[in-house]
């Protein structure tokens, strides 16, 4: 007999994982299906778009899918929202973060090269400019683009006011860095150069921190 046999009670006990919710199971679809989406409009942008490649990336039926996003259009707007949000999430972490000795004009800069120097910016720009002529669509998604860009800015302009730059100030570092990296964003669909990029921001970036030195003279 084996004296070194292992009693019922030695062995492990195996537990077995809840088994998921209908609510649980249909959020994970629907995630598949977003994020499935998002890839391809990032890839091949809203000319290359097919609802059906959507459903064989996501690993669902066509019936799932248009279950929980009827149409093209539905499927879209959920993308882009999902896009938006995600990245927003990620930007007022960022401002939340900030500590009164960090470099505020570095984090907007960072801020936006995540955004505009992303595929997200170039997913958003090719749904943005939708030229087939559905005007419906068209208005959703720039109300969706403005609006998520409105709440950005107001967040990070208190934050700017907060360190003592007036409020008009505020807004016309954050549109003129903005405008800067869309400008950088287009030209890169052209031609692709990560050291220009750094050069310019560079740039730029001493520039509004000597007009803050101007502005505030005790400014990090």
């Amino acid at each position: 007999m084996n004296q070194h046999a292992e009693s019922p009670q030695d062995q492990p006990v195996r537990v077995k994982a809840p088994r998921r919710t209908q609510a649980e199971r249909r959020e994970e679809t629907k995630r598949r299906i977003l994020d499935a989406a998002a890839h391809i409009l990032s890839t091949k942008g809203y000319a290359g778009f097919r609802i059906s490649e959507v459903a064989s990336l996501a690993k669902v039926s066509r019936g799932a899918q248009t279950h929980h996003y009827p149409t093209k259009d539905s499927l879209l707007l959920a993308a882009l929202e999902e896009v938006y949000n995600t990245t927003r999430e990620q930007s007022l972490a960022r401002i939340e973060s900030l500590k009164p000795q960090d470099d505020i004009i570095a984090a907007i800069q960072e801020d936006g090269v995540n955004f505009f120097l992303s595929p997200h910016f170039s997913m958003a720009l090719s749904l943005v400019n939708v030229g087939d002529g559905n005007t419906e669509l068209s208005h959703e998604l720039r109300r969706l683009s403005l609006e998520n860009r409105r709440l950005l800015d107001q967040a990070w302009a208190a934050a700017l006011v907060k360190r003592g730059v007036p409020r008009e100030k505020a807004a016309i570092i954050l549109s003129s860095t903005y405008c800067l990296y869309r400008g950088l964003a287009v030209r890169q669909l052209i031609h692709s150069d990560s050291e220009h990029i750094q050069q310019v921001s560079d740039f730029w970036h001493d520039m509004l921190k000597d007009q803050l030195q101007r502005m505030l003279p005790d400014t990090p």
